[in-house]
């Protein structure tokens, strides 16, 4: 698929990609590394962490428990997990499509210790609210973790034995499972993620006891053909007939109908997606995370119905020392977003995390006052208050969407930047 090429020597994509049309494959190819430490390339039978995409997993056990009555969507969250704040109030329906208004974790550290599920559980006792269950949508990882957490009770087994028993096992998806930590040895892809000036390996330490529900699972790309046929042609799921599909996003690009989903996982990015009028599917899978991820869903309907595709933007950096890059470090808010920002120092670049998400991603100078995010393929510009200092952030992102972060303190920072060489 010559649309990738670009983003290949870019270094912005590594991975496979499959699309097939019911039984028939129409293209599949291993792009890339998948161990930049020591060459190993992806092959088509390389395991990825699919993130989000796990979620779809998730879903389908839930709907498969209401089919076997052993679960209500109308059961309220108390009946199978004490102690969530809400929890009477809470339905699975509600975890199911994001409007539970659960806590989220308020802390990095549940993401690099391997705690245990009741330690986790804890945490959520203690988080307060977002909103009241029902009242508005809001995207929710824990809400998925407590999804896990339902299934575990009402089974009496782990989320992963669930999965394996029902879904990999029957589907024969060999090289799919969960993991805290580590996939199983094998063909592993490695993570990175996309800087101004290189892709740059990560060790991934982090813990996907967190994520258990939401982003935990591994998976290669035939491996979710075989899932997304039977998301397709299985009439427990019956996905593509409800208007808002539990687990996945219903979306129309140009005329035609299709469910997906995506996900981002330090490293990865993961996209499924299914056309059901047209039975065609199609799976990306990247062990290099970067703005490409954006442009995925895009270009692969452009590949597959004839379309135009896009092309890795052309950013030339310049170069700051520390202490002009001092004037940007801090906290920024917005009213718009749930989720503070902290700008620090990191690997000689500015560098920013959202909320308690531990990972940090690096961003590069392109003109005065403003910086690319290549791991995102944002723009985030800088605005000046009369004092001349850094009063507030504006994140600007090719899909059109804006977003405005204001500064904690504004006080004691240097003046204008000069970029020392370009």
């Amino acid at each position: 698929m010559g649309s990738l090429k670009p983003y290949q020597e870019a270094g912005d994509f590594s991975g496979v990609v499959l699309l097939a049309q019911g039984d028939k494959i129409l293209f599949q190819k291993a792009y890339g590394l998948g161990d930049p430490q020591v060459g190993l390339p992806n092959r088509l039978d390389t395991r990825f962490r699919i993130a989000s995409v796990s979620k779809t997993f998730t879903a389908a056990a839930i709907e498969k428990l209401v089919a076997d009555g052993k679960v209500r969507y109308s059961d309220s969250l108390s009946h199978y997990v004490e102690g969530i704040p809400n929890g009477d109030s809470i339905t699975i329906e509600q975890l199911l499509a994001h409007e539970s208004g659960a806590g989220v974790f308020d802390s990095e550290d549940v993401y690099r210790d391997c705690l245990s599920r009741q330690d986790l559980l804890r945490r959520l006792s203690a988080a307060k609210p977002r909103f009241a269950p029902g009242k508005k949508s809001e995207y929710s990882n824990e809400g998925y973790f407590l999804l896990a957490s339902v299934i575990e009770r009402v089974t009496a087994g782990s989320y992963d034995d669930f999965l394996r028993k029902n879904f990999f096992a029957p589907l024969q998806m060999e090289d799919s499972g969960t993991a805290c930590r580590n996939l199983p040895e094998g063909h592993n892809a490695y993570g990175s993620v996309a800087t101004a000036t290189e892709a740059r390996l990560h060790a991934l330490p982090f813990n996907e006891a967190a994520l258990e529900g939401a982003g935990s699972v591994f998976s290669s790309a035939m491996d979710l053909y075989r899932w997304l046929r039977a998301i397709d042609t299985n009439p427990l799921f019956e996905v593509s007939k409800l208007k808002y599909p539990y687990g996945w996003g219903k979306r129309k690009y140009s005329s035609r109908e299709l469910i997906e989903q995506s996900g981002q996982l330090e490293g990865f990015v993961s996209h499924v997606a299914i056309y059901p009028k047209e039975h065609i599917y199609a799976i990306v899978l990247s062990n290099i995370q970067s703005g490409f991820s954006n442009r995925i869903a895009g270009d692969l309907e452009a590949v597959l119905f004839a379309g135009s595709t896009s092309k890795p933007p052309v950013i030339t950096t310049l170069t700051l020392g520390e202490r002009s890059m001092r004037q940007y470090i801090g906290g920024y808010h917005s009213s718009e977003s749930s989720y503070p920002q902290t700008l620090d120092i990191r690997n000689g670049q500015i560098a920013m995390h959202w909320g308690n998400n531990p990972f940090w991603r690096e961003m590069a100078m392109i003109d005065g006052d403003t910086f690319f995010l290549r791991a995102d393929y944002a723009r985030i510009h800088f605005e000046r208050g009369p004092d001349g200092l850094i009063h507030r952030m504006i994140w600007n992102w090719p899909s059109g969407v804006h977003l405005t972060f204001e500064k904690d303190r504004v006080s004691g920072n240097p003046g204008p930047v000069t970029p020392e060489s370009p």
